[in-house]
């Protein structure tokens, strides 16, 4: 699911460094388990300290090889599969998924919390694109929280909690999304350099700020429809549902567009590759496990109501406008 030459640069380095630590660990364990430590004692220029101090002088060098980007990205990496993995150990034996959204956003948080604390820079551009990453992660995450308090469990996992090993993959999926969609915050917190302000930011905060708004439209209108007991067992047809079947997924599309374009102005070279973190989104939603299973489950339910199809004819799948273009029977 993540991108191989996303480490292509530098992948090299990192094994070279990994690989020197290893053997140098044992050096200094051979050394230094044979020899006591004795206290207010001088070092002497002989012997085998020396030899101890030059290897750590040279791990620390081989270690100093990896720049903070490529720390950033192998240790948000860690940390990022850590918490889904131990999560789903959890969930599998409790077969449940109520707290899988749940820890889809800490993940979200601790990624970026961490890229921002490792890069130790702490501009205005890396201090605003973590913010709007942090907004919406909390915004989502305790509204779906609610969500599944208020109205139990997540269909889209019925069967996954019942098979571990699908269960597995559903975890490491929500890891690699997290880990992708961060990717160009990721780059842009390890960066010293500060852009000004330019177009490219007008644009992305603009994108933000509507898909923000679009999205939690639609979720509170989709959560109160819901909650009307006239409404039980039948589909959204009222405000963005209206003219879209899907609003609050254009709505996330575009605040992760608007999250890289933000971006831009901070990142350089290979660091660009982080576009694939939008597309990811809409690979997922479009693809995976946004659309195509709610589809399946609309047409499960309401597939052969006229109403149901009515709606489908007149409603765009994304954009929530009025789909002018097609007229009435």
């Amino acid at each position: 699911m993540i991108p191989a030459r996303i480490f292509s640069p530098s992948f090299p380095r990192i094994v070279r460094a990994l690989t020197f630590s290893v053997d140098l660990a044992a050096t200094r364990f051979s050394i230094l388990g044979s020899r006591p430590c004795l206290k207010h004692r001088s070092p002497r220029p002989t012997g085998a300290r020396p030899f101890v101090a030059a290897a750590a002088a040279e791990m620390t060098v081989s270690f100093g090889g990896l720049d903070s980007r490529e720390m950033s990205l192998v240790g948000t990496l860690i940390l990022d599969l850590a918490l889904n993995w131990g999560a789903w150990i959890i969930a599998a034996i409790f077969k449940t998924e109520k707290f899988y959204d749940a820890v889809g956003s800490l993940s979200f948080c601790t990624v970026a919390l961490s890229s921002l604390i490792n890069g130790n820079h702490f501009h205005a551009r890396q201090i605003g694109v973590t913010g709007m990453i942090l907004v919406w992660t909390v915004r989502l995450g305790t509204f779906l929280l609610y969500r599944a308090i208020k109205f139990g469990g997540d269909s889209r996992f019925k069967e996954a909690t019942e098979k571990p090993a699908l269960y597995f993959v559903y975890w490491t999926m929500q890891a690699a999304w997290v880990w992708v969609c961060c990717l160009p915050l990721t780059f842009l917190n390890a960066k010293a350099s500060n852009p000004g302000l330019g177009p490219s930011d007008i644009i992305g905060i603009i994108l933000y700020v509507t898909g923000m708004l679009t999205e939690v439209t639609a979720d509170f209108q989709k959560l109160f429809f819901k909650m009307n007991p006239d409404n039980r067992g039948q589909f959204v047809n009222v405000g963005l549902w209206k003219n879209a079947r899907y609003p609050n997924y254009f709505g996330e599309m575009l605040i992760w567009w608007g999250i890289f374009v933000t971006s831009i102005k901070g990142l350089s070279g290979v660091e660009f590759v982080s576009v694939v973190s939008p597309c990811f989104v809409m690979l997922l939603l479009l693809t995976v496990s946004g659309i195509p299973l709610q589809e399946k489950q609309a047409k499960e339910r309401w597939g052969q109501d006229p109403a149901y199809q009515e709606h489908r004819r007149r409603t765009n799948l994304l954009v929530p406008i009025p789909k002018f273009w097609v007229g009435t029977k």
